[in-house]
Order: structure tokens, then sequence, then C-alpha cells
């Protein structure tokens, strides 16, 4: 009887192993009317559920002899769902961090039901297992070290996006005139000769169980005060226990040791809770956070309203303490008195003395209708429930602007921009540029980020089972790399593990990010471009956690590129690019942004609160990017706005000017109405397949 309870115990187990691995939208995506395919990982789980049937069904009593009763199994199977819950919602209302704990209960709760198993019916049910698992996977509270179960976890087998699509629809014959996205990364290289700070020399100490914050950060500032400087982590574990390291000075490298085979050996772990959630949570620290001096951290920065009225916004969100409007504005320049157009680099100015090297280049909305945002959104109406645009005509918002450097101060009216225009500097918008305090040159290179968050999460939480600072804390609270106002730098050879938002790229512009991977707990947001993050580049990215906001943008995002990104999460939870809007009212969504090379993606995500519609403008580019999860009979992006208030001819006209090329996979061409898509572009790339590394020879 003992070696026939241990075995009962094991199979349990197993397959409340398998029941985890079950996501319940991925069930959906098997009807065959979506783009996608059964994988390794999920042909192990259903191959596994299907035993688990025949077990339960036809042999429930294998070591036993005891009758089998459907009754018995569904009274079992109730009872095993009803224990669960207990146990989920008790470990989320305590939210402890220790992962030998949460393990310890999920098999107690295991051997729970196996002892009632054996002293009801002495029989195998295996099934109810599978569900108990399955609720843990679906369950509303977030899953406590949920991924620490999935038995595919390193079992991806998804193979490279190679460019080429296997089938392909010729939409149109020709190539129209594309942003070009040249301009994006890092502009010139620092670093060689960086004298090396060792922190250790500082006071710290690798593998300590102590906070090594204060020794850590006196070796940033040394080498920021000493004009600049490479911060060497030797190999061992580094364990930040309060505060978060700040880098505001120019020219700083952290970099970590690495072996001779290129493994990372220095890893930096966050071991506190960073979230400030009284004011902008969304903007709460990060456990690296640059530019702290010049922007702190809680507050957005950009140009203001010129006829301001005032108003405090909230969305539905639990994390959401709500904005009063407040944001840190840039000194005033000079005034532009000539019209520029588009594809020009030249700005005539009032005064270029007062002007320093970066600027934001600010356009007014100056009707009571929102001239300026029309124009920038392409469309003739705000719906009612878009506010913030509504505000852009009366409140004189400056809906466009625009980071950017200055190449050259030709004569005292005149500037030459390290770029191109994106669009014309029209006289009818007001014109005028602002100076930004920028550092520059700062780097992240060959580490290892990790935390200790307990993985805790579900979307935005919910009012029933969490407190408003359990929710903003697994929203904002376990956050790794800020590269927040830099003009040129780098985030290369960095795994992050265990992050609810990985990375922001913030009011900074020629941040290259390169050589990534992201993995551990799902969480918030994996990648974003924020407010005026301008000609980024994202590239060789590869996810294995699931973000609800995965990659994108807010705010004024303009020429970021994303390319060679590839998610191989083995739980295949769909993922979308995120578009979340305004960031605060007087802006306006992202736009001429690129993303090529994508595989893993199904739909654009347009997030954020109604009131911050439409979450993204004209002129962004998806170029040879593989569709998956998405309806094969729907467009070929599809926005997850409400059925209900949003038809397909709406959704469609939010696409207007958007360019979709290359895109892999068959799709429906019926369901694509050129009446609808007005002034968007089809068509099948030129070789080679990558639109940004050709760029220059393109265009």
């Amino acid at each position: 009887m003992e070696f026939n309870a241990l075995v009962s115990f094991a199979l349990a187990t197993l397959f409340f192993g398998v029941g985890i691995q079950i996501y319940g939208n991925d069930l959906l995506l098997r009807t065959g009317i979506y783009h996608y395919r059964t994988r390794l990982p999920q042909a192990i789980t259903y191959i596994a559920v299907a035993i688990a049937l025949y077990f339960s069904i036809s042999h429930p009593t294998i070591l036993s002899s005891s009758g089998f009763s459907w009754i018995d199994l569904g009274i079992f199977t109730v009872a095993a769902y009803i224990v669960s819950f207990a146990f989920e919602w008790t470990l989320a209302k305590i939210n402890w961090q220790n992962r030998f704990l949460t393990v310890a209960v999920r098999l107690i709760e295991i051997a729970l039901l196996v002892i009632v198993q054996w002293e009801y019916h002495q029989a195998i049910y295996v099934l109810p297992f599978v569900v108990a698992g399955y609720y843990l996977r679906n369950c509303k509270f977030g899953v406590v070290h949920g991924k620490d179960f999935v038995i595919a976890s390193h079992m991806p087998s998804r193979k490279k996006l190679a460019g080429k699509a296997k089938k392909r629809k010729e939409f149109s014959r020709c190539m129209p005139e594309l942003p070009n996205f040249s301009n994006a990364g890092q502009r010139n290289d620092f670093g060689e000769d960086f004298p090396r700070f060792n922190v250790c020399d500082f006071g710290a100490t690798p593998d300590a169980a102590d906070d090594q914050t204060e020794a850590v950060q006196k070796a940033i500032d040394k080498a920021g005060t000493s004009g600049g400087g490479i911060v060497f982590f030797p190999k061992g574990k580094y364990r930040f226990r309060k505060g978060f390291l700040q880098i505001n000075y120019s020219n700083i490298i952290l970099e970590g040791e690495t072996g001779k085979d290129g493994k990372l050996l220095a890893e930096l772990i966050l071991c506190h809770n960073l979230v400030s959630g009284k004011r902008n949570p969304w903007l709460s620290p990060f456990l690296i956070t640059t530019g702290e001096s010049l922007q702190r951290s809680n507050i957005f920065f950009g140009l203001q309203f010129k006829k301001r009225k005032e108003t405090f916004t909230q969305s539905t969100s639990l994390s959401d303490p709500g904005s009063d409007g407040n944001i840190l504005t840039p000194e005033f320049a000079t005034n532009v008195i000539k019209t520029s157009h588009k594809g020009e680099t030249i700005l005539h100015v009032e005064d270029s003395s007062k002007l320093s090297k970066f600027i934001m280049l600010g356009l007014y909305n100056t009707t009571e209708d929102g001239n300026l945002l029309k124009d920038i959104l392409g469309l003739d109406l705000f719906r009612e429930e878009w506010q913030t645009a509504r505000r852009a005509g009366p409140e004189r918002a400056p809906s466009y602007q625009w980071l950017i450097e200055i190449k050259r101060v030709i004569d005292e009216h005149t500037v030459e921009l390290v770029q191109p225009l994106w669009r014309d500097c029209d006289m009818l918008y007001e014109p005028a540029l602002f100076n930004v305090p920028m550092l520059e040159n700062i780097g992240l290179r060959h580490l290892k980020l990790n935390s200790t968050w307990n993985g805790l999460f579900r979307h935005h939480g919910h009012r029933r089972y969490y407190t408003v600072a359990q929710t903003q804390e697994m929203d904002y609270g376990w956050n790794a790399i800020n590269m927040k106002r830099v003009a040129n730098g780098f985030v290369k050879n960095v795994e992050f593990h265990n992050f609810t938002n990985p990375l922001y790229v913030m009011d900074s512009r020629n941040i290259a990010a390169t050589n990534l991977r992201f993995d551990g707990y799902d969480g918030h947001q994996g990648i974003k471009v924020y407010e005026h993050a301008c000609d980024n580049l994202f590239q060789d990215i590869e996810f294995r956690s699931h973000y609800a906001d995965m990659m994108g943008g807010e705010g004024n995002a303009y020429g970021n590129v994303f390319s060679r990104v590839q998610y191989v999460n083995p739980v295949f939870k769909p993922v979308d690019y995120d578009f979340h809007g305004f960031s605060e009212g007087p802006m306006s969504p992202p736009s001429h942004n690129l993303f090529e090379l994508v595989s893993g993606f199904a739909l654009i995500h347009c997030g954020g609160s109604n009131h911050m519609h439409p979450s993204f403008a004209q002129n962004n580019v998806w170029w040879n990017c593989c569709a998956e999860g998405e309806l094969k009979k729907s467009f070929i992006f599809r926005t997850r706005y409400d059925k209900k208030q949003y038809t397909p001819k709406d959704q469609c006209r939010l696409f207007r000017n958007s360019h979709f090329y290359g895109t892999v996979g068959a799709y429906d061409q019926k369901a694509l109405d050129p009446e609808f898509i007005r002034g968007d572009s089809w068509g099948t790339p030129v070789k080679p397949d990558s639109l940004y590394l050709n760029q220059k020879e393109r265009f």
C-alpha cells in the first residue's frame, strides 16, 4: 500500500505539472481559424492529457480492485478545483518571495488530494490533477512561480525567422516612399580609451549576502567625476537591497566579466521592490537608471499645452493613482522663422546662439479642432471617448515633439540637423525649439540582470484579490534598465531574468540595444520606447517570457527600429506589438517606427485607456514579420479595440499610411478592403530582406 501511494503521488505531481502548461486561450488557437502551429511542447502536453484521460476513465483502479463511478471522478475533480482555488487565493494574499515554500505548498496541495483519493476510493484519478494545474495556470490571482513548473521551459523548438516567406501574396507592384530608418542606433563608438574602475576596489563583494548598492554607486560616481570610465564587475553575484544605481554622468560603461566561451559571469540581482506609487508609478525607478539628476523618476518630460486647463485623468486600472498633468518642461531657446520641408536638414531660426547641442522641435495645434493632431493621425474626426485628442485644439497642444541633435550651426539664423525631418516644419503650426540637456556615451554590456521577484503577475491586478500596493508592485515594482535622457549609447549582450519591466528607453536617442535575451517570469512591459525616444535600434532580441505589453512604444517615439526579434515562449501565449497612445496630454502617439524580421507576434495591441486613444499614428512600417495567432480571415494585423465600439472600418482607418511588406503567411486577401485602408501600402520586399541594414543602399 505504501508503494502504491507513492506511485499515485508521483503521477499526480506529474499531471499537475502538465496542467500548468495549458494556457486557456491557447486551446482556442487549435480551432483552425487562427494562424498557429502546434510545436513540440504543446504536442507533449496534449499527449500527456490524453494519457490522463485514459488513466482516469478507462483504468481508474490500476493499483486497486475497487469499483469505479463517473460520479466519483466528477466529485473528485470538483474537489481538486476547490482545493486549488483555496491554495492559490492564499498564496496570492501572502505574496511571499520564498520559492521553496511556494513549491512546498503546491506539493502539500497535491498530497492532500492524493490522501483524500486513497481514503475515499483507493483509485488513481489523474485527470483531476490536470484540472488543478490548469486552474493554476489560468487563475485570476496571477501565478506565483508558475514558470518553475513548465515542463517544456527549455524546449522552444522554434526556428529563427529567415526573412523569406513560405507563402506570400503580392498586394501591389509599386514601392511607395517609405521612411528612412538609416539613422537608428548608436552614432559613434566610445570607450576604447576609458580607464577601468573595478567595483571591488570601492568595497563591493561578489557573492556576498549584504547590500552592494553604496559600493557600486561609489565606483560609478568616481568614474563620472574622473571624466568617464568603465565600471567593471568581476565574476560573481551582486545583490542590491536598497535604493537603485544611478548613472548621472556622461562617458560611463557598466561591464561584466565574461568567460572564454562568452558566458556571462557577473550577475546583478535586485532584491527589493522599487515601485513609487503615489505619482506616476509607471515611471518608478529601475535597478539601473540613467539621467536621474536631469529628470527624476515619477515625472514626464516634454512640452506643455500653451493654454493648459487644470485637469485630472485616471484610468480604470487599479494601479493608476491618476495624473494632474504636470510635466518637466525644457527651456525655450528660439522660434523657427521659415518653413522647412520633410527630408530637409536645415532649420531657419531667430537666434541660433541660444541653442544647445540637443533640442526639442515643437509644433502646435493652431485651430480649435486640432489641425496638427489630425494631420499626425491621418484622421478627420476624433471619437467622443478620445478625450486627450479632443484637448489638443482648445488647449493648443504641442502634439509634435521631436528630440533631435544639431549637427552644426551655419550662421546666426541657420542650423543643420544630424538627420532629415520626418515631416514638414510648417509655419502654420508655430514651430519652436527648446534646449534639452542630455547625457552622452553611456553603455551597458556583458551583464546578467536578475531579481528576487516572486513572479506573481496579473495585468493591472484585480480589485477583489489585490491591494493597490500589490497591484502596483506586479505592474511597476521590479524593473531592470531605464536608459533615460541619453544620447548615443548601447545595451549589448545582456540577459534579463525575472523582471516585470526589463527595458525602457525614455527621452533618449541613438541607443543600440542588441543581443538581448529575456526569460523568467511573465511580466508587464518587455521593451518600451517611451515619450521622446527617437532613432533607437533594438536588434537580435530573444523573448522567452510573455509580457502583457510585449514590445512597442508610447508618446512621441519616432524612428525606432526593431529588427530580428524572436518570441520563443514555450507556453505559446500569443503576444502583440504594443502601442500605448499619448503618454501625457500634450503629446501624441508613436509614428515612423519600423518592425522587421519579427516572429511569433500576432496583433497590434492598442493599449492604454480609451481617453488616450488612438494608440498609434501614421507611417509605422512592418517588413517581413511573421504573424502567429491571428485570425485567418481578419485584417492582417488587428487592433484590440472593443468590437462593440469599433467596427472593422474604424479599425482599418487607424492603419492609414502604415506599411506592411512581405509579411509571412497566407492571408485571405478578400479581408483587405482598399476603401477602408486609405493610404496603406502592400507589397513584396526587394532583396536583401532587411530594410534597416540596407537602408542607405535602397534610399
